[in-house]
């Protein structure tokens, strides 16, 4: 027997829907992340070298193991960013939700997510552009930057992660419509749930993908010594953002703000797709579930 079409599991089977989904894309495509995040933080004006030769030069210089840095800390913010972000958008959003209801769901949503997650992903970032493994975990990270940068380091680079909530705001408005147009079809499979997902995910993070590189940037030991910028990082997260946006422009102009767009493209279009289909499918099991 199918479900009834108006009844909504409830938000705790989303937030499990959304931690499994999460997990899946990010072990899947993880390698593509890290790449991205490297491009993102080179502030070298010379021309990138493509995806698969800077992978092979990670390989090469240090080692396979190299490619999951971070990795770690990427799954638990995966899961406690996808898990509690589809918990509070099912709470926040209306029965009878317009496409406004939707962006300012999801924008509160994922302002709640920045607030917890972003230590974790602050971490993240860390691992992923260190070379020499000054860092030699997750939780050898955590207690060196609070020792050496103190606490308020942790919350470095949460003014662009808010600004970057219009990002999902994009992503649910574009998802939604094209579910209103076409709903994904009750078999398991849910394939609309795929390409639902790739599209939205494209929209959003060739809308959001300034916000993104910024954020990087500040995250990183800032000035770092790979680094044609000038001065010492002042103190505020608003003067540091600023004086990155700045730095930015002046040095590498307007594409500096896209390095790293085709990496990411390449690892979040099918991410989304495989987070979207996975929600899709765990929340239609545990509706199906409650009705039997």
């Amino acid at each position: 027997m199918a479900p009834p079409q108006n009844k909504r599991p409830p938000p705790h089977i989303h937030a499990v829907a959304g931690i499994a989904a999460g997990a899946c894309s990010t072990t899947l495509l993880y390698p593509l992340d890290l790449v991205k995040v490297r491009f993102q933080a080179d502030t070298r004006v010379e021309r990138m070298p493509g995806v698969v030769a800077a992978a092979s030069s990670v390989i090469r210089r240090e080692g396979l193991r190299s490619l999951f840095n971070g990795l770690s800390p990427a799954l638990l913010g995966s899961a406690l960013s996808w898990g509690g972000f589809f918990y509070f958008y099912e709470r926040f959003k209306p029965q009878n939700a317009s496409a406004m209801n939707h962006a300012v769901a999801s924008i509160q949503s994922g302002a709640c997510m920045v607030l917890l997650t972003n230590p974790v992903w602050l971490v993240k970032t860390r691992l992923q552009l260190q070379k020499d493994q000054r860092y030699k975990g997750i939780l050898d990270a955590f207690s060196r930057i609070i020792k050496e940068e103190g606490w308020l380091a942790l919350y470095r680079g949460i003014l662009p992660a808010l600004f970057l909530t219009s990002h999902g705001a994009v992503q649910f408005v574009v998802y939604e419509k094209l579910k209103e147009l076409r709903p994904p079809s009750t078999d398991a499979g849910r394939s609309e749930a795929l390409v639902y997902g790739g599209v939205s995910k494209l929209a959003a993070a060739t809308a959001t993908y300034p916000y993104q590189v910024v954020k990087t940037r500040v995250q990183q030991r800032y000035p770092n010594t790979n680094s044609n910028f000038k001065g010492n990082l002042p103190a505020g997260e608003i003067a540091r953002t600023l004086k990155c946006v700045g730095d930015t422009f002046r040095v590498e102009g307007i594409r500096g703000f896209f390095k790293g767009c085709w990496p990411n493209a390449l690892r979040v279009a099918p991410s989304a797709a495989l987070t979207f289909w996975t929600y899709e499918v765990v929340v239609a099991a545990a509706a199906s579930a409650s009705v039997k």
